[in-house]
């Protein structure tokens, strides 16, 4: 892993349980693996990427609070999709599993070619699957 890559992301998740259910398929495709598991935490890690998503169990007063896009924090959470036919699949699967979609898949005007899908997690965090060519096709790579 170089320096100033990604390590790892901790979510906290009201139901644990629940939110299992519904980032299993998701992770998965994605290339994670469920790596390890301790009381009120999940983890998953990509062999590819060396990057982990870490599932917490919220605690507190705060266990029924919802994310919001505008509050301080994170806004969304987006993933790197190779080849814009991953993001067609993967809308697929957010369609099977029922996930809330906020936006079907489309081009933005963010980057040429940019084409993501966006969605939310039962705890209404944000998250996206984008292909950018740019990304998949570095200048000098390939």
């Amino acid at each position: 892993m170089q320096l100033g890559a990604v390590n790892h992301i901790a979510i906290c998740v009201s139901d644990l349980t629940r939110s299992m259910s519904f980032y299993r398929p998701i992770l998965e495709f994605l290339g994670y693996e469920n790596s390890e598991s301790f009381p009120g935490v999940e983890i998953w890690e990509s062999q590819s990427t060396g990057t982990a998503i870490n599932l917490w169990q919220a605690k507190g007063e705060h266990i029924e609070s919802r994310h919001y896009d505008y509050a301080p924090g994170l806004h969304h959470l987006a993933f790197h999709a190779a080849e814009r036919k991953e993001v067609d699949e993967f809308y697929q699967l957010l369609s099977e599993i029922g996930a809330e979609i906020v936006d079907e898949p489309a081009e933005y005007d963010y980057a040429p070619g940019y084409y993501a899908v966006f969605f939310r997690d039962p705890d209404a965090i944000r998250i996206e699957l984008a292909h950018i060519p740019a990304l998949s096709n570095p200048p000098g790579v390939g």
